[in-house]
């Protein structure tokens, strides 16, 4: 086994699979022996160290760099003691990139990402991107997830101008007019130093996996 890396997962779109992927590698290195933090988005709002940031989110404050950086310090710190994988199915630019102080002042964001990086440069940081075609992944989801999940998106994307029309319809347009700016997440990430690799998601949930092994250096299971 190879030594621990700090792994954050995004996507073209939600529904992608970055959750599934997540959970799915960090599962693969327990089997393993290896010792795996797997920290989903939800947790933002559980873990101790992340008590700040979560706070602010409920209070709509926006949480700022300063409030984000010693909650990634914390985190880091304690998967590095452990020699613990961190397995995250978000990124830290992606986290921070539609808040106001990140639109009004983009260089606050940059020095953010790079900041992480920094603390995690011994574990050789990196982001698996999955890609694939929108329209399918929101299909995919929509049948998986079901109509909690369908309202929420629909919400959203009237909220950013989506027109009228079947929700799968609505969903698909809003994320693929939201393309340009997640391409921008990972140029600030790679400006960061972070390394960024492609995954195809739509090979399957087995071969999306084996993939993103073989990009860690890992060896997947035949």
């Amino acid at each position: 086994m190879i030594d621990p890396r700090l792994v954050m997962v995004d996507g073209v779109a939600p529904g992608i699979g970055k959750s599934t992927l997540a959970a799915s590698i960090a599962a693969v290195l327990k089997d393993g022996g290896a010792a795996a933090d797997l920290f989903p988005e939800e947790d933002l709002f559980t873990r101790p160290e992340f008590a700040h940031v979560a706070q602010g989110f409920r209070d709509k404050n926006s949480p700022t760099p300063e409030v984000f950086l010693p909650a990634y310090t914390a985190t880091i710190e304690q998967m590095r003691a452990r020699h613990a994988w961190g397995i995250f199915d978000w990124t830290c630019v992606g986290m921070a990139s539609d808040m106001p102080w990140a639109i009004a002042e983009p260089l606050r964001l940059h020095r953010l990402v790079r900041d992480v990086q920094k603390l995690a440069a011994e574990m050789s940081p990196v982001v698996l991107f999955l890609t694939g075609d929108v329209r399918e992944a929101t299909r995919r989801a929509a049948a998986e997830r079901g109509q909690v999940w369908v309202d929420y998106w629909v919400r959203i994307a009237a909220e950013h101008g989506a027109p009228s029309g079947p929700d799968l319809e609505r969903i698909v347009y809003y994320q693929e007019r939201s393309q340009q700016p997640r391409q921008a997440d990972l140029e600030i990430l790679r400006q960061a130093g972070w390394i960024v690799l492609s995954v195809d998601a739509m090979e399957g949930r087995s071969g999306v996996l084996k993939q993103a092994l073989t990009r860690l250096g890992l060896t997947p299971s035949p």
